[in-house]
C-alpha cells in the first residue's frame, strides 16, 4: 500500500496492518517510505488504539511488530508512556476468553519488557518509566498460590529477571518481599520466583552491595529505582558514594540456606541456571562447598543430561570436595554410555564427559588421584552392536587410556600396582575388534574411516603439533604401539589390496605434518623392508603401485629393492601379454614409468643408474606397447646424458607444464579471433600504461635509481664464493649403494674426507657463547632452496582512467552525468603477472575479479550515487577507494638487493576484448627488505628483548674481527644447508640534531631498535613512548659499548670520527660537544643476512657504525640513512 500525503486520520484495517508489517520486514524503499516523523507518530497512535479494541484480531502480530522495530518507534517519552498505559489497561481488564486472554497479557508483558531493554529506557529516558513497568509486574506476581494465573505470574517473574539482568541491583530494595513470595508460592511458578530471587541475591553478592535482604520496610508499590543504579556505577557496579561497599554475610548466608533447600522444585533447565549463580555466590560468601555436594550430587544418577552436566560442572569447580568420589562419577558415566535405553546423544555426551574428566585428572599432576580409576579402562571397549559414533568415541577413550598407561610408566608405577595387565598395544588390538569389518568393506566406508582414525589417535595421541612438546619423534618411533601399527599395516596391505589407497592416504597425512613426517618415512621404510620381499608377482601387484610411488619419492629409502621388484613386474607383463590383454599393459607400463620418473626427481642419479638403466633398457626393447617403449627410451636418454641436478629441474618444470590448470592465456585456443582483430588488440595494448596505473600504497623513502650487480667469479658454473650464502651440508651415502657403484663413488668420497680434515681450534667462553647464540638463531632461518623462505610483501593498488579507456576499448562515448555509475567502464578477471631480473624468486600472480574505472575529474557523479549504485562504502572511506583495487606483491628474496618488478596485465573488457600489456614497474627499495629477526619458539614473551640484545651482541662480534668465529658454519632450518658469516664494517657521520634523529628513528626504525644506552638518550626516548619492549641501559653499567666503540665514556669527552684499519681511535675529528647515548638497531635481511647499526647520538651530529654480513647492502644503506635523517 502507498502512504498517504498527510498523516493517517482514519483507523487502519487488519489488511492494511498486514501490508504495513510486510513493508517494514521487506526493508529498503518499502520500509523507508514510512519513516517520516509525522507518519511514525500517526502509526504508533493507531497501533495503541488498535491494541485496545475488542474487535481487532491482529493484536499478537502487532505486538511482535512493535517489539521488532522498537528502536524505530519508541524514540520519545510519550511513546513509552502510551505503551505503559496500554499494558496497564490490558492487565487490569477482565478475561473474556476472546479479546482479553492470559496469552495476550503474557505476550504484552514480554514485548513491553523487551522494548524497554532494547531502547535502554533507564539511561535514555526518565526513571519513572522503569518504575512504572516494575510496579505493574510486581502487582502481577504479588498474588502467590493463585491457581488461575500461575503461568502469567511466572512470565512476570521472568520479565523482572530480565530487567534485573540488564540493570543489576535494580530490585535489591525489594529483595525481602521477593523472598517472602518464594516461601509462599506452591504452584509450578515457584521456579520462576526462585530464579528471580536468586538473580537479585547474585547481583548483590557480585557487586558487593551492602543492603539488607531481609528488610521489608520498603513497600512494593510505589517502586523507586535505587540511587546506586541511577548514578551509573563504578568498577564494582556501585554508583552512589553513600552506599557502603561490603556484604551482609549473615543475611546472605540465610538466603543461601533457603535456596539450597529447594533444588527439587526446579526443572533441569532451571537447575542449570540456578547452579550457574549459586556456585559463584558460595565462593564469594566463603561457604563450604560440601553443602553444594550434599544438595546436588544425587542428580548424577538422574536420566537427564542437563542434570548430569550440572553435577559435572560443580565437580570441575570444586575438585577437593569430591576427593575420593572420582571412581563413583566415572562408573556412573560408563554406565550411561552402556545403557541402550538412553538416547544416543546422552550416551555420546557421557563419553565426552569421561574424556574431559580423564584429561583434567591426568594433567593435574597427582598420580595417586587418577591411578585408582584406571582399572575402569578395561570397560571402555566398544561393543560389536554399538552405533558407529559410539565406537569412535570409545576408541578415542582407549587411545587416551593408553597415554595414561605410558604416563604411569614414566612415574615408575608398574601395571600390576594398579591392577592393569594389558599394554597399550594390547588395548589397541582388542579395541579394533569392534570395527574389524573395515577389512572387507569398501575403502570409502565410514567404518574404515573410524578404524584409521583410531590408528592415528593411538599413534600420536601423546604428541602435539607444537614445537614445545617434550615428546620427541624418536620416542614415538621406538614405542611399542608404532611397531604394532607397522606390522598391522603391512599385513593388511598384503591381505587386502583394496585398503592400499587408504593406507597411502594415511601415510600422506603423516608425511604432510612437519612434526610427524619422520613417522611417515619410517613407515615407508618398514613397508620397503617387509612388503617388497613378500609381494607376489602377478596382475594384482598393480594395486600396490600407489604405495610404491610414495617409496620412490622418499630419498631416505634405497631404491634397489623397488627397482628389482619393478624389473620383475615388467618381465611378467611382457611374458603374459596376449591378444586379450587390451590396454591393461599400456596402463600398467605407464604407471611403472611414472614411478621411475618419481625416482629421477627425488634420488641422485648415481644411486639409480645401474638398476634404473637396466629396467628402462629392458622396457625399450621388449615391452609390447609402443608408447611405453618410446617414453622409456626418452627417460633412458635423459638418465644417460643429463646431469642429475638439471634432470630434476627439467622434470619438475615439465610436471608443472603438464599439470597446469587452464588460465586466461588458454582462452585464445577456445575463442579464436581473426588475425586482423588480434593485430588490432596488440596495437591497442601498446600504450596501456598511460591509463592503467599500478602504484605503491606507501611510497619509498629513498627512490633507488640504480642497483649493484655482481658478476660470478670462476668458471661461471656457480655464483661468487661470498654470494653463495648457503651451501649443502655433507650428504650421507647409503652403504648398500656404495657396493654397487664402488668405482663411481670411492674417489670423490676420499677427496671429501681429506678436505674435511682441519686442525682443532681452541676458543674461550665468550666465543663459545657467541657461537651458541648464532647456532640457535640460524637454526630458525629456513633454507629457501628446500622450503619456503621469508616473504616480503609490497602493498599496491590498481586503477584505470575511464575516458582514455573508453576511447580505446569502448564505444567512444563519454560518460555523462545521466548515466551515473552505470556509464563507467569495468574490467573483469584481471590477472597481474610479475617478473623481475632481481633475485626475488618466483612471484605469484594476483587476480582481481572486477574493477570500475575512475570517473572523469569534471564529472558530476556524487558520492551518494556511487554508494547506492555499486556497494555501500564504509565510514571514513574516500570516494576514490571505490575505484582502486588492492594488490599485494609477495617476494621471496634470495639476496637483499633493490630492484624493479615488471608488471604485465591481462584482463577482459565488457565487450569481450582481451586486454594485454605492460604496466609501470614497481620499485623495490632496500627498506622493503627490512624484517625483524625471527624468534625461537621457546623464547617467552618477556624474554624477547633480552634475546634480541644478545643476538645483536653476538652478530656484532661475528661481523667484526674475522678471527672471532673463524670459519665456523651454522646449520639452517631443515638441516640440509649451512651458512657462514663474513662481516664488513663501515661508518657514516650525520650532521643532524638529536631531536630530528630521534623522531626519524621512532618513525621508521622503531621495530628494529633492540637497545638504547645512555641516560640522556634513554630519558628522551622513554618520554616519547613509541619505542618499547627493549633493553634500557645506563652507560655506566654497560660493557659492550666499550668493547665495540673504544670510547671510554659518553660524558667524558667529545665524540670522534676515527680512521684506520685495525684501531678505530688513532686519528679523530671533533664532531660534537656532548654525547647523549646510543641506539642499537638489528635488521634482518632475507634470506639470512643482517644489518647492524650503532648510532652514537650527540647534540648536533650522530656517528653511525655499521656492520653487516652482506657487504653489497652498504651502498644502499648510505643513501637510505641520508634520506632518513638528512631529508
Amino acid at each position: 500500500m502507498n502512504p498517504p500525503d498527510k498523516p493517517l486520520l482514519k483507523p487502519l484495517s487488519p489488511q492494511d496492518w498486514e501490508s504495513l508489517i510486510e513493508d517494514f520486514q521487506q526493508g529498503g524503499p518499502r520500509h523507508h517510505k514510512w519513516t517520516a516523523p509525522d507518519l511514525l507518530q500517526s502509526l504508533i497512535d493507531q497501533a495503541f488504539t488498535s491494541l485496545l479494541k475488542k474487535d481487532f484480531l491482529l493484536k499478537l502480530p502487532l505486538l511482535l511488530f512493535l517489539e521488532e522495530f522498537s528502536e524505530t518507534f519508541f524514540t520519545h517519552e510519550t511513546h513509552l508512556n502510551r505503551l505503559l498505559e496500554s499494558l496497564r489497561s490490558v492487565i487490569q481488564s477482565p478475561l473474556d476468553g476472546v479479546t482479553i486472554s492470559y496469552y495476550l497479557k503474557e505476550q504484552f508483558m514480554v514485548s513491553t519488557t523487551s522494548i524497554f531493554v532494547t531502547v535502554n529506557a533507564l539511561e535514555k529516558f526518565h526513571a519513572r518509566f522503569i518504575e512504572g513497568l516494575v510496579e505493574l509486574l510486581v502487582l502481577v506476581i504479588n498474588r502467590p498460590n493463585h491457581s488461575m494465573d500461575r503461568q502469567t505470574r511466572a512470565i512476570a517473574c521472568e520479565c523482572l529477571r530480565e530487567l534485573e539482568k540488564c540493570w543489576p541491583c535494580l530490585l535489591s530494595n525489594i529483595g525481602g518481599h521477593l523472598w517472602s513470595l518464594c516461601q509462599n508460592e506452591r504452584s509450578h511458578a515457584c521456579q520462576s520466583y526462585l530464579l528471580l530471587f536468586t538473580s537479585v541475591v547474585f547481583n548483590i553478592v557480585n557487586t558487593k552491595l551492602n543492603v539488607s535482604i531481609l528488610n521489608t520496610s520498603v513497600p512494593l508499590v510505589p517502586f523507586n529505582v535505587p540511587q546506586w543504579v541511577l548514578s551509573g556505577g563504578d568498577e564494582n557496579g556501585i554508583g552512589s558514594k553513600e552506599v557502603v561497599v561490603g556484604l551482609n554475610y549473615k543475611e546472605l548466608r540465610r538466603a543461601m540456606a533457603f535456596l539450597l533447600e529447594s533444588p527439587q522444585l526446579l526443572t533441569p533447565s532451571g537447575m542449570m541456571e540456578f547452579l550457574g549463580m549459586v556456585m559463584p555466590m558460595a565462593v564469594a560468601l566463603e561457604l563450604q562447598a560440601s553443602m553444594l555436594k550434599v544438595q546436588f550430587f544425587w542428580m548424577i544418577y538422574s536420566f537427564d543430561p542437563l542434570s548430569c552436566h550440572a553435577v559435572l560442572a560443580m565437580y570441575s569447580r570444586f575438585l577437593d570436595v569430591f576427593d575420593g568420589q572420582e571412581g563413583e562419577i566415572f562408573t556412573r558415566l560408563l554406565l550411561i554410555s552402556k545403557e541402550t535405553h538412553h538416547y544416543l546423544v546422552f550416551r555420546l555426551l557421557a563419553l565426552h564427559w569421561l574424556l574431559g574428566l580423564l584429561s583434567k585428572l591426568m594433567f593435574s599432576g597427582e598420580v595417586g588421584k587418577y591411578k585408582s580409576i584406571f582399572e575402569l579402562g578395561l570397560r571402555f571397549y566398544p561393543a560389536v552392536f554399538d552405533p558407529l559414533a559410539l565406537k569412535a568415541l570409545k576408541l578415542d577413550l582407549l587411545a587416551f587410556y593408553s597415554i595414561c598407561l605410558d604416563r604411569l610408566k614414566l612415574e615408575s608405577f608398574s601395571g600390576e600396582e594398579v591392577g592393569i595387565g594389558k599394554s597399550a598395544a594390547k588395548l589397541f588390538e582388542d579395541g579394533l575388534v569392534s570395527v574389524s569389518a573395515f577389512k572387507w568393506l569398501p575403502p570409502w566406508s565410514t567404518e574404515t574411516a573410524v578404524a584409521f582414525r583410531a590408528f592415528h589417535k593411538f599413534l600420536i595421541g601423546a604428541s602435539s603439533h607444537s614445537d614445545n612438546d617434550p615428546s620427541t619423534t624418536r620416542t614415538l618411533m621406538d614405542s611399542t604401539i608404532f611397531h604394532t601399527l607397522q606390522g598391522m599395516l603391512v599385513d593388511m596391505t598384503l591381505q587386502f589390496q583394496r585398503l592400499v589407497p587408504v593406507i597411502v592416504s594415511y601415510t600422506d597425512r603423516l608425511l604432510g605434518c612437519q612434526k610427524h613426517c619422520w613417522l611417515g618415512e619410517r613407515l615407508l621404510q618398514t613397508v620397503d623392508e617387509l612388503l617388497l620381499p613378500n609381494v607376489k608377482i602377478d596382475y594384482k601387484l598393480s594395486s600396490y603401485l600407489p604405495i610404491f610411488d610414495r617409496i620412490a619419492a622418499n630419498s631416505t629409502i634405497p631404491p634397489r629393492g623397488l627397482l628389482d621388484l619393478l624389473d620383475k613386474f615388467m618381465v611378467f607383463l611382457v611374458e603374459k601379454h596376449g591378444p586379450d590383454t587390451g590396454l591393461k599393459s599400456w596402463s600398467r607400463g605407464s604407471k611403472v614409468l611414472g614411478i621411475c620418473r618419481t625416482m629421477l626427481k627425488h634420488h641422485h642419479s648415481s644411486r639409480l643408474f645401474l638398476g634404473l638403466s637396466r629396467l628402462l633398457a629392458f622396457t625399450c626393447l621388449y615391452f609390447p606397447d609402443l608408447e611405453v617403449r618410446d617414453n622409456a627410451r626418452i627417460y633412458l636418454r635423459m638418465l644417460i646424458c643429463i646431469p642429475g641436478v638439471k634432470l630434476r629441474d627439467l622434470l619438475n618444470q615439465g610436471e608443472q607444464l603438464l599439470g597446469i590448470s587452464p588460465s586466461s592465456h588458454s582462452s585464445s585456443f577456445f575463442n579464436v579471433h581473426s588475425p586482423r582483430q588480434h593485430y588490432q588488440n596488440l596495437k591497442k595494448s601498446r600504450n596501456i600504461s598511460a591509463y592503467i596505473h599500478i602504484e605503491r600504497t606507501k611510497p619509498l623513502l629513498v627512490k633507488q635509481t640504480w642497483s649493484l650487480s655482481l658478476l660470478p667469479l670462476g668458471d661461471g658454473s656457480a655464483k661468487a664464493g661470498y654470494l653463495e650464502s648457503i651451501r649443502d651440508s655433507d650428504p650421507l651415502v647409503d652403504i648398500r649403494d656404495l657396493n654397487d657403484s664402488e668405482n663411481l663413488l670411492t674417489a670423490p668420497e676420499t677427496e671429501r674426507i681429506c678436505k674435511s680434515q682441519e686442525p682443532l681450534r681452541v676458543m674461550d667462553s665468550k666465543i663459545s657463547e657467541i657461537l651458541e647464540i648464532l647456532r640457535r638463531h640460524f637454526s630458525c632461518i629456513p633454507d629457501f632452496r628446500h622450503m619456503p623462505g621469508f616473504k616480503v610483501r609490497i602493498s599496491c593498488h590498481l586503477r584505470f582512467e575511464s575516458e582514455p579507456f573508453n576511447h580505446i576499448w569502448g564505444d567512444n562515448s563519454p560518460t555523462s552525468q545521466l548515466d551515473g555509475v552505470d556509464g563507467l567502464p569495468a574490467i573483469y578477471a584481471t590477472v597481474l603477472q610479475f617478473s623481475s631480473s632481481a633475485p626475488y624468486g618466483p612471484i605469484p600472480s594476483y587476480r582481481i575479479p572486477c574493477l570500475l574505472g575512475e570517473p572523469p575529474r569534471n564529472d558530476g557523479i556524487s558520492g551518494q550515487s556511487v554508494s547506492l549504485d555499486i556497494v555501500p562504502i564504509e565510514d571514513g572511506a574516500s570516494e576514490e577507494e571505490s575505484f582502486r583495487a588492492p594488490v599485494t606483491i609477495d617476494l621471496e628474496p634470495q639476496e637483499p638487493t633493490p630492484g624493479l618488478v615488471d608488471v604485465s596485465i591481462e584482463a577482459n573488457a565488457e565487450n569481450g576484448q582481451v586486454i594485454r600489456g605492460q604496466l609501470q614497474s614497481i620499485t623495490v627499495g632496500i627498506e622493503d627488505m627490512f624484517l625483524k629477526a625471527i624468534i625461537p619458539s621457546d623464547i617467552a614473551e618477556d624474554g624477547i628483548p633480552a634475546y634480541y640484545s644478545q643476538l645483536f651482541n653476538a652478530l656484532w662480534e661475528a661481523c667484526g674481527t674475522p678471527s672471532n668465529i673463524g670459519r665456523e658454519t651454522f646449520q639452517l632450518k631443515g638441516q640440509k644447508g649451512v651458512a657462514a658469516i663474513s662481516g664488513t664494517r663501515s661508518v657514516k657521520l650525520l650532521e643532524v640534531p638529536a631531536d630530528s634523529l630521534i623522531r626519524a628513528t621512532e618513525q621508521y626504525l622503531a621495530p628494529f631498535v633492540v637497545s638504547v644506552i645512555g641516560e640522556p638518550l634513554v630519558n628522551m626516548v622513554k618520554d616519547g613512548g613509541i619505542i618499547s619492549n627493549i633493553i634500557w641501559k645506563d652507560f655506566a653499567s654497560d660493557s659492550f659499548l666499550e668493547s665495540t666503540t673504544s670510547v671510554t665514556g659518553l660524558e667524558r669527552g667529545p665524540l670522534h670520527l676515527t680512521y684506520g684499519d685495525d684501531d678505530e681511535s688513532r686519528s679523530s675529528i671533533n664532531i660534537s660537544k656532548r654525547n647523549m647515548g646510543c641506539f642499537f638497531v638489528l635488521i634482518f635481511l632475507p634470506p639470512r643476512f643482517h644489518l647492524l647499526l650503532q648510532m652514537e647520538v650527540s647534540d648536533l651530529s650522530t656517528l653511525v657504525r655499521i656492520r653487516t654480513d652482506y657487504w653489497p647492502c652498504l651502498a644502499y644503506v648510505d643513501d637510505y640513512l641520508e634520506g632518513l635523517f638528512l631529508a
